[in-house]
């Protein structure tokens, strides 16, 4: 997924914290085909896990966290983008201004879900 390829050592740190809710770390580790060092490293953000572990936790976790990933990945693309956007101002392109309407849009439908109106 080359979203992934993307995201912060932040990111990749919070995904493991988050699998480690529901599990401890030897297993994570056998879920993952990783040693259990490696999981323990990736807890205390002395490395950050590979684009195929990360791949492998979306493989791994149950609908909850998931969704939960997925929420935490966007979330970090979405900071990065608004980084970068706010150092280049001028920047303007086609796809930026869809990317701009489809984040209204999504925040529209949370307003309104959050209404009950959805």
């Amino acid at each position: 997924m080359r979203p992934i390829h993307n995201i912060s050592k932040e990111c990749r740190e919070k995904i493991v914290t988050l699998l480690l809710e529901k599990r401890s770390k030897s297993e994570l580790a056998r879920e993952l085909g990783i040693s259990p060092a490696s999981i323990v490293k990736f807890y205390k953000g002395k490395t950050h896990a590979s684009d195929i572990t990360i791949e492998r936790a979306i493989n791994v976790a149950d609908k909850e966290e998931r969704t939960k990933i997925m929420e935490l990945i966007l979330d970090d693309l979405v900071e990065s983008l608004l980084s970068l956007l706010s150092d280049h101002q001028d920047i303007n392109s086609e796809k930026l201004e869809l990317l701009k309407r489809v984040l209204e849009e999504r925040e529209k439908r949370k307003v309104l879900a959050s209404l009950g109106l959805v």
